[in-house]
């Protein structure tokens, strides 16, 4: 029987299922209720047919007239088709004739939803990636905008006292005032920030899918929407960087914890469009940030190599992990000069057979030790 080949699914097509699952045929009701001591096998299936058939009847209660809900349906397959994977070949499926019935029409979608499609009804929980453009239209408040389109780079005041050195082909949207509680700017482009502190007001800066958040400090984004990464490199001070899906989601959902990387200095954040990942790494060529330790000679006579990695990590900021007992009985005779960091910790491992290698954003010792 056809019966035996139907899924949850089918049997919402089915005129006497329906009758029997609304109550209004007796005739109906007498036939489901034998075929069903018949093909005990098929109970679960009938189960969630059920399930489904009045989950659905819930669902369209109200008063909407067919025609709109054709059209409506209509518009989420077609919205359902854009959204799903680039590499399946699943066509947009029009309406069938007997659409204009509810529950075919509620039916047409499940059927849409087990082809993997996906339905994707709009919600207030959902939140959107939006563009620059979208941004600033629909910003609370009143924006101004400056845009670069010399050859140089430009500089941008901002009323806080914040600095903005914008570069050529960027845009830069803020407010003429920011608010109480925070400082929102949005880019499209590159720009370096110099940001006044303020742990009262977090300074805001949205750019291609991303949100960075700070307090107080200096950094670099590079975000054109034309690109398809984006990059926040930490000069100084302490750098939050957020997916802009996920922080606009914890911000709704007061209490929500959000994940997002914590750059400090020489630090840096890429964030891939294609596969949505934030990646941590050292910048190419790390800059000291206390200039006095690479600008003198430095003389290192039967030192301890640990107190030499300390002074380094304190010297660009960057956290460097060793096993400090395994090294204790490690000294050395070093000069350092101009030397890069990188420079620096070759020497220093070449001299005590170790290695190093940059993981998450720090430098990891790995050694054996010394005799």
């Amino acid at each position: 029987m056809k019966y035996k080949l139907y899924n949850a699914e089918d049997f919402l097509f089915d005129e006497s299922f329906r009758q029997w699952v609304n109550g209004t045929s007796p005739q109906a009701t007498a036939f489901w209720e034998q075929w069903l001591q018949e093909n005990p096998d098929r109970a679960d299936v009938v189960r969630q047919a059920k399930e489904l058939a009045h989950t659905l009847e819930n669902y369209y209660q109200d008063n909407a007239t067919e025609a709109r809900i054709d059209s409506e349906l209509q518009r989420l397959m077609h919205q359902a088709a854009e959204r799903r994977d680039e590499t399946a070949e699943i066509p947009v499926i029009p309406l069938p004739a007997f659409s204009r019935w509810r529950w075919a029409i509620a039916a047409s979608v499940l059927v849409i939803l087990g082809l993997g499609i996906g339905l994707f009804i709009y919600s207030s929980d959902q939140i959107q990636e939006k563009s620059y453009a979208h941004l600033t239209q629909t910003a609370g408040d009143s924006l101004q905008e400056k845009i670069n389109t010399s050859d140089q780079a430009m500089t941008v005041l901002l009323c806080d006292g914040s600095l903005v050195k914008l570069q050529p082909n960027s845009r830069l949207s803020y407010p003429k005032r920011f608010s109480a509680t925070s400082r929102t700017v949005y880019l499209d482009g590159e720009g370096f920030f110099d940001v006044t502190k303020n742990p009262a007001r977090p300074f805001l800066i949205y750019a291609n899918q991303t949100v960075t958040k700070v307090l107080g400090t200096s950094f670099l984004v590079r975000a054109f929407e034309k690109e398809e990464s984006v990059m926040v490199i930490v000069q100084t001070g302490r750098v939050s960087v957020y997916k802009q899906q996920d922080y606009e989601r914890s911000t709704k959902n007061k209490g929500q914890q959000v994940q997002g990387i914590i750059l400090t200095p020489n630090q840096q954040m890429t964030y891939n469009l294609a596969d949505r990942q934030l990646m941590k790494a050292l910048v190419e060529k790390p800059r000291a940030i206390a200039p006095d330790n690479v600008n003198r000679e430095q003389f290192f006579e039967d030192t301890p190599v640990t107190k030499i990695f300390s002074q380094i990590s304190k010297t660009y900021g960057i956290k460097i992990i060793f096993d400090e007992e395994n090294l204790s009985a490690c000294l050395v005779n070093l000069t350092f000069s101009n030397e890069s960091m990188h420079e620096q910790l070759d020497v220093i491992c070449q001299t005590i057979g170790a290695t190093y290698e940059i993981l998450d954003g720090q430098v990891v010792i790995h050694s054996k030790g010394c005799q």
